[in-house]
């Protein structure tokens, strides 16, 4: 038997959620459309982190000011989640966030939903970049990139775009 690597390994952001009873079905397990937006909060954790790691100290709107700060946002693309195992009522898990990979208008986030060391759910999300003035898709700012690439333990990979 191999072992298995330790899925929080890689991940700098790794935040806490408590399953509630509303995001369960009538056997108590959470309903699988649920995993989702576990997956948004995480996010949205992995933005504010970066925000603050990033912005100047007078901001203080972090979130808000993502936009402003990175010239520009994202929508989510593509989703790809692959079940595991399922989670309960008021299980405890972790959400890690990663950002992996780069295109020249979109970025991929890997998820890990952890309940302890088991590995219960892997969400791939594919984003793209958006000028929010204008909703058009454009490449990702080169701000973002630059701080995602100083925040994260494995820097993301680059594709490699021609002109």
């Amino acid at each position: 038997m191999t072992e298995q690597k330790n899925p929080r390994d890689g991940f700098r952001l790794i935040t806490p959620l408590r399953v509630r009873y509303a995001e369960c079905d009538l056997q108590g397990i959470v309903f699988n459309a649920h995993y989702l937006a576990f997956a948004d909060v995480g996010m949205t954790e992995y933005m504010r982190a970066l925000v603050a790691a990033d912005r100047p100290r007078d901001e203080k709107d972090m979130l808000g000011s993502f936009t402003r700060h990175f010239g520009g946002d994202n929508w989510v693309r593509h989703a790809d989640v692959d079940y595991r195992a399922s989670a309960k009522a008021d299980d405890l898990l972790d959400i890690a966030v990663r950002i992996t990979r780069f295109g020249r208008t979109s970025y991929t986030l890997l998820v890990h939903i952890l309940r302890g060391e088991e590995l219960l759910n892997v969400i791939k999300l594919t984003y793209v970049w958006f000028d929010p003035a204008t909703d058009q898709v454009t490449p990702v700012s080169a701000k973002f990139i630059e701080a995602v690439s100083d925040f994260e333990i494995i820097r993301p990979e680059r594709a490699v775009v021609s002109a």
